[in-house]
């Protein structure tokens, strides 16, 4: 074997061995580079907090797999990618598998299946497509069982707020992967749900006012309604042994009184404080007639005195008695009257109406959410010198808002306003107020001692650490009601009635607050992230098809064909030089 032969066999060895060891470095060191802007490959600190904190083995059975249309294999694989890296993350404490539940071909055995997955609460989605120049009908199950210990919690991945085309809707799904997964485990994983109550008995919301809000709390609480009705034991327990009352739920909404609340609810209501139970407070300080605006195209906007206004003050808060008019607001129609046989029906600017954008501040409250839609709504101060209350704003009005104080005659005219009036010059209207840290009660030193002293009672006069937020407008939680001749179609909260879907954060917004006054901070973070969906342009599709299908053809043989020449070509060069070397040295 000539020298330059057994170079060349030395300089190959060495190669696969260089190979060789990054491979099996590779193979135990795992690492991968997300270079998507909103970090889409990458899991959010909640969700790894939640693997890491795994102490017992999640098994996810999934039936999201099978044969069907590409775009639903694309919600597939996303799946499957992102159960392997919760797998990967979970120290392996979280396993998975698919199941193809009309895999055994048997009708009966899939008629079985399929009652026995719909009964347990999974659902299914009927799609259709085109196959061989025929329209095909299919079932198909995004959705999955996620056990852990003794729990069995389903999980559904298909799924969206308004009416979508399907790319949007399995956009929309494959977003909310890791947040439908994590927000399950979650689930898996707690002993007992917390508990969540709507406040009645003082004319607060009616039950189907607040339905679409309750049903999403329900997820993951259990929601109920209570009323006090001057009952000592109607928000807090006392057990034997225990020096103060226990609070009955997590949490309590008020949402929207428009009745007097006696005293002895009040002091209820202060000691639920005082315990640590956590309240929003959902409180119109205007009462106003919308029956008479729609008749009579004005109305008047008088104090809603429902004594609540000093507990509230007690805590560090200050309902003001106005309405918050804003340039930033919502649209109304009106009928102008005739038009030829038709009615001249006009959008106009609803100055009654704010919309609020969220600031851009740090608090996983208002984090990343949209516009929200107020009504009718006033401002709040923070008041009071109490070092260990926390104060922080959550919503405001925007830089061109004014305020009417009470009374205050609401007139349809306010359209006509120019929108760059000048008189729009209080800006930034406080509207919801976020408080925590340790209350002082709103009764003390205003009991009879024999009732302050009283171990039955066991009144508490500085309370646990706990947190309430306060909004200045009682119909950011109510959803609206059409078709009321049918006995009432409730459309989701937040729903436009002029763009026909969902366009404002109200229930994002509300769910954050439960969820943070709950501790529940990582479910904020999972819901506020979001992908975007980077649509093909389709006519381009349609027009370019031939040219990109020729280059994704032809430019892979042409590298592979360029590469082959030039090594040759530098190979062939190559000996050359070594034998003309090699000749010269035998001369």
């Amino acid at each position: 074997m000539s020298a330059v032969k057994r170079n060349d066999l030395f300089q190959l060895i060495i190669s696969l061995a260089i190979l060789a060891a990054i491979g099996a470095l590779t193979s135990l060191v795992y690492t991968k580079f997300d270079l998507t802007s909103e970090k889409r490959h990458t899991l959010t600190e909640a969700t790894i907090s939640l693997l890491d904190s795994l102490d017992d083995q999640v098994h996810i059975r999934c039936y999201m797999t099978g044969e069907f249309p590409a775009k639903y294999k694309r919600l597939e694989r996303a799946l499957k990618e992102k159960l392997d890296e919760f797998s990967d993350r979970s120290n392996n404490n979280l396993s998975f598998e698919f199941i193809d539940p009309y895999e055994s071909g048997d009708d009966k055995t899939i008629a079985d299946f399929e009652e026995r997955l719909y009964k347990s609460g999974l659902r299914f989605t009927r799609i259709a497509f085109e196959e061989n120049g025929v329209q095909s009908f299919r079932m198909i199950w995004p959705a999955a069982f996620v056990n852990y210990k003794d729990n069995e919690v389903p999980v559904q991945f298909l799924k969206s707020e308004n009416p979508e085309m399907q790319d949007a809707m399995i956009n929309t799904s494959i977003n909310n992967i890791e947040y439908e997964l994590a927000s399950r485990i979650r689930m898996a994983m707690r002993k007992a749900k917390p508990s969540v109550a709507f406040l009645e008995g003082h004319g607060e919301l009616e039950e189907i006012d607040t339905r679409d809000f309750a049903d999403a709390l329900r997820e993951f609480y259990n929601v109920s309604r209570v009323n006090i009705d001057g009952k000592v034991n109607a928000l807090c327990d006392k057990v034997d042994g225990v020096k103060y009352r226990i609070p009955k739920f997590d949490a309590l909404i008020v949402a929207k009184p428009d009745s007097v609340f006696s005293d002895k609810d009040k002091l209820v209501l202060d000691q639920y404080v005082m315990n640590g139970g956590k309240v929003i407070w959902l409180v119109d300080p205007i009462l106003t007639d919308l029956d008479s605006l729609r008749l009579s195209q004005q109305t008047i906007g008088i104090t809603n005195e429902i004594g609540l206004y000093d507990l509230l003050f007690s805590y560090g808060v200050r309902l003001n008695r106005n309405i918050v008019i804003d340039r930033s607001c919502a649209l109304i129609d009106f009928d102008l009257g005739p038009m030829g046989n038709q009615r001249n029906i006009q959008l106009f600017n609803w100055y009654y109406s704010p919309v609020v954008i969220p600031p851009d501040t740090a608090h996983p409250i208002v984090s990343n959410l949209d516009p929200i839609f107020l009504e009718f709504a006033s401002s709040l101060d923070t008041v009071g010198e109490n070092t260990e209350i926390k104060k922080t704003i959550l919503l405001t009005s925007s830089y061109y808002s004014r305020e009417f104080k009470a009374p205050v005659r609401i007139n349809s005219g306010i359209v006509n306003i120019d929108p760059n009036f000048r008189e729009f010059n209080m800006p930034f209207q406080k509207m919801a107020a976020l408080l925590e840290g340790s209350f002082e009660s709103a009764f003390k030193n205003r009991l009879l001692d024999s009732l302050a002293k009283d171990p039955g009672f066991a009144f508490r006069e500085v309370g646990k650490k706990t947190a309430m937020i306060v909004i200045s407008d009682g119909d950011i939680i109510r959803n609206k009601i059409t078709n009321l001749a049918d006995g009432g179609t409730i459309r989701p909260l937040g729903f436009d009635r002029y763009a026909g879907r969902v366009i404002y954060d109200n229930k994002e917004f509300l769910l954050n607050c439960v969820n943070y006054l709950l501790d529940d901070e990582a479910l904020i973070s999972l819901r506020s992230r979001s992908i975007e969906l980077r649509k093909l342009d389709g006519e381009r599709i349609i027009y370019e098809k031939s040219k990109w299908q020729s280059i994704n053809m032809i430019l892979p043989l042409l590298i592979v064909a360029t590469f082959g020449i030039l090594l040759t070509w530098l190979r062939r060069k190559r000996y050359a030089s070594k034998a003309n070397a090699e000749e010269g040295a035998k001369k």
